[in-house]
């Protein structure tokens, strides 16, 4: 969704009055999908991912402060046509919704504040000088270990790196090697935009916002929170304040309480908004038979033929950003995360076969109103755009096909060796296992060293859809070859793909040759124009 000009992810669910879900730093949304599915038995229930954090465009704003992040909160209420809402943040959106209902009191039928901090002037210097250290990737991979263990800190420590008996948390329980991943991924997606919302919420005293609020207030903290000692630090006000079990069930329990007797008035909230096409490159999801692929699109006011690229899977869209923008130019271009890939949102349990695959890419034009269009395919994706225009030749005028894999040479057993699972462990060390799969497949492939931001982004592709990333790629790699294609092929640039080598792309028979950059590959398709 757009607000203000910028792309705003979230994820909605359930019906009744709306409540939305702020969530805490250094990650995303996704900590609180089990508060979501709770709550989600009562409310239409929001949750948003911060500006610059998960799917959310950063602000543009150098060095932005709370109201800057209120005032982005109330251009997405706007942009969803919610009017009037019950407010519920943890830590960082804490902060966020507090200083929106005290500037929008209006605007807010309940609030809850989970984990609110009030910091000494001593302490968030402290925490200012040393709570949010950069991300910088490395060769060696090894900023993904630093991540891992500065999130794991902030369960064991508080401050995270006071690393001494003092700091240590007296209730402190390890979560869980896949939530401990879901933050960590989080912070690394951020990248250098993590620090901003930190830095805003360090900065933000609430007790003189505290004094102002006239919304009806629950202050609450588990046990485990190292933010639950600071329950004693908040003054009395007309506000609620008391702990709070750990646990989705009984946190939904008090949120929804609090909200439900003051919800007189308030209706169902409207649908989804529709999404707005522009020359700048978007996103969105889209069902398909598989789940939700996530599309990035862009559309010229021409009313050209789209172009629709498939990336080299297990990468996203992300992998292919040169050729969206390049071709956004001059016509309409979408690109896909396949099933399982990215940030797509496969059913669970996702296992797949090439005709699935095909279909699935079908639904997505079919849910962006696309009829024919010219279809590109990377790596493991060039399969799959065949197979498209094999069962569905109305729907492509044109293949681009990009280094596919030859059938003779990448069998499936080697398919399902390229893809090793990626469980995470109590340590972090997958995320080490997949930084060396990813650069010793780019080596591999092209004997050169990756920069390391490129390697980076395409380590998150991968460790972000940990269950199933590969499973799409060993997919398309056990279906056969279509044996006959009617549908006219270009050749395109290798897409320059970590999980295919150089030796094991086939050159497929092609009509005209498209390769020499996105201008380049246009031209061939337009010239198969009749």
């Amino acid at each position: 969704m757009t607000a203000g000009g910028l792309q705003v992810h979230y994820a909605r669910a359930g019906r009744g009055a709306p409540i939305v879900l702020l969530h805490a730093s250094p990650g995303d949304h996704r900590p609180l999908r089990g508060l979501a599915g709770e709550l989600a038995r009562r409310f239409t229930v929001y949750a948003l991912d911060t500006p610059g954090h998960g799917g959310s465009d950063r602000l543009p704003v150098a060095d932005p402060d709370m109201t800057d992040y209120a005032a982005a909160l109330g251009r997405t209420l706007d942009a969803l046509g919610l009017d009037r809402v019950h407010l519920y943040g943890t830590h960082t959106g804490a902060k966020i919704a507090l200083t929106f209902a005290v500037g929008h009191p209006g605007r807010v039928a309940s609030l809850v504040l989970d984990g609110l901090g009030v910091s000494t002037p001593e302490e968030r210097a402290d925490q200012l000088a040393n709570y949010l250290p950069p991300v910088r990737p490395r060769g060696d991979g090894a900023h993904l270990v630093s991540a891992w263990h500065q999130v794991r800190n902030m369960y064991l420590y508080w401050p995270w790196y006071r690393e001494e008996p003092a700091a240590r948390l007296p209730a402190a329980a390890m979560p869980s090697p896949e939530r401990l991943h879901e933050v960590t991924t989080g912070l690394l997606e951020a990248g250098d935009a993590y620090p901003l919302a930190y830095r805003a919420a360090f900065i933000c005293d609430p007790v003189p916002l505290l004094a102002r609020l006239t919304v009806p207030t629950l202050i609450l903290a588990s046990p485990d929170d190292p933010l639950h000692a600071h329950l004693s630090r908040i003054p009395t006000t007309r506000s609620r304040t008391e702990p709070s079990g750990g646990d989705p069930a009984r946190l939904a329990v008090l949120v929804g309480e609090h909200a439900a007797v003051r919800s007189g008035g308030m209706t169902e909230p409207p649908g989804s908004p529709a999404p707005s096409v522009t020359g700048t490159p978007a996103r969105r999801y889209v069902p398909a038979r598989t789940g939700a692929s996530l599309v990035r699109w862009a559309a010229p006011p021409s009313g050209a033929r789209p172009l629709v690229v498939l990336p080299p899977a297990p990468a996203s869209g992300r992998a292919v950003r040169r050729l969206l923008e390049g071709a956004a130019a001059s016509r309409p271009v979408v690109a896909v995360d396949l099933p399982g890939t990215g940030d797509s949102e496969p059913r669970h349990p996702f296992t797949t076969d090439l005709d699935e695959l095909a279909g699935a890419v079908v639904d997505v034009l079919d849910g962006l109103g696309l009829n024919t269009v010219d279809l590109y395919g990377g790596g493991a994706g060039a399969v799959i755009a065949a197979a498209v225009a094999a069962r569905h030749p109305d729907r492509v005028h044109a293949l681009a096909l990009a280094a596919p894999p030859d059938p003779r040479v990448v069998t499936p057993d080697l398919a399902a060796r390229r893809t090793p699972g990626l469980v995470p462990d109590d340590h972090g060390v997958h995320l080490l296992r997949a930084w060396h799969l990813v650069r010793d497949g780019a080596l591999r492939a092209a004997a050169r060293v990756f920069d390391p931001d490129d390697l980076h982004m395409r380590v998150l592709d991968i460790v972000k859809a940990w269950p199933c990333y590969g499973t799409a790629f060993r997919a398309a790699l056990g279906g056969p070859w279509p044996a006959e294609l009617r549908t006219p092929v270009v050749v395109a640039d290798p897409p320059g793909d970590p999980f295919l080598a150089s030796g094991e792309t086939a050159s497929p028979p092609f009509h005209h040759d498209g390769r020499g950059g996105a201008a380049r590959l246009l031209a061939a398709l337009d010239e198969l124009t009749v």
